[in-house]
């Protein structure tokens, strides 16, 4: 299993790239692209359900990960 760090940093190439298909400017607030991220994980999430899976199922499992994973209700 990767380290948090690298975890992150996969997450960054993937929005990076991302990005760059959409070819998207970047709206940065407070350090974060909060609008390029909400849209990567939509779009993210719209790829089970084009696999047969319920995508609210694979959100509620990421949102106990992370909340496992920070020590943070979301």
């Amino acid at each position: 299993m990767p380290t948090t760090i690298r975890r992150v940093e996969l997450a960054q190439a993937a929005l990076d790239a991302y990005l760059h298909v959409e070819g998207a400017d970047r709206r940065w607030t407070g350090g974060v692209p909060a609008c390029e991220i909400v849209d990567l994980i939509t779009d993210l999430l719209l790829l089970p359900r084009t696999r047969g899976y319920d995508p609210c199922s694979v959100l509620s499992k990421a949102r106990h990960y992370v909340e496992a994973e920070t020590g943070v209700r979301c």
